[in-house]
């Protein structure tokens, strides 16, 4: 029998349904079966408070519930929940969407989809408050990690907005296509992009103003709008 979890990220994170009884009906079980998880944005932020371990010990194959499973899996995998090598059914549960519209939620922070992120870095090259890092060749997981969540600027996702393959995540975003609530084609291929930015990445983000190259116009222009909002320093 799998271990039976409803994920919450947040006090913003709001279902429009019982998550628990529609989960127990699925599953066939009780209510109080199901195991509630909640504030994973938060749990994600401090691994070492032992949460999200400890929800994923003691069973070999898990159903897990939310709002939006996209959005969860990639804040558990923030947060050190091996999620690539668990057996795991992801169920999606209708939410509110004006919960999110209404206020941004706490925390605000980025987490990366690792089943579509090609390591490119042009997140890190974005971003004017160090959230990225570049990990080490020799890691267990070459490419880019999010090192200092906490950087980030409230409202700000910018850096999403500009991700060739719309590998981040921005749980308490409003926006379907940056909150993990829709799958979104990568725009570009990984091979594509590492030719465009050659030695100087700045350099072509800056050329994209006037130029329509490989990153949407209009994208980038609301990209940019975000990050002198939200900069408090521009």
């Amino acid at each position: 029998m799998p271990k039976i979890i409803l994920a919450s990220m947040g006090s913003r994170d709001r279902l429009l349904v019982d998550g628990a009884a529609v989960l127990a009906a699925r599953c066939g079980v009780s209510a109080e079966a199901v195991v509630r998880l909640d504030d994973v944005a938060e749990h994600a932020l401090h691994p070492e408070d032992g949460v999200l371990a400890a929800c994923f010990a003691g069973a070999s194959s898990f159903v897990v519930a939310g709002s939006r499973p996209r959005a969860v899996r990639a804040l558990l995998a923030f947060g050190g929940v091996p999620c690539d090598g668990l057996a795991i059914e992801w169920v999606a549960l209708p939410f509110d969407h004006e919960a999110l519209k209404r206020e941004y939620g706490v925390p605000w922070y980025p987490v990366i989809d690792r089943t579509r992120c090609s390591g490119c870095g042009t997140c890190r090259d974005y971003c004017l408050f160090s959230v990225y890092e570049q990990t080490p060749r020799a890691a267990a997981r070459p490419g880019v990690r999010v090192a200092a969540p906490l950087n980030c600027k409230t409202g700000c996702p910018a850096c999403a907005r500009l991700c060739p393959e719309a590998a981040l995540i921005f749980p308490f975003c409003a926006e379907a296509e940056l909150n993990g609530e829709i799958e979104v084609p990568a725009r570009r291929s990984p091979e594509a992009l590492a030719e465009a930015l050659g030695d100087d990445p700045m350099r072509v983000l800056a050329e994209r103003r006037a130029k329509k190259r490989l990153i949407d116009r209009d994208k980038f222009e609301q990209a940019e709008r975000d990050r002198v909002l939200y900069s408090g320093v521009l």
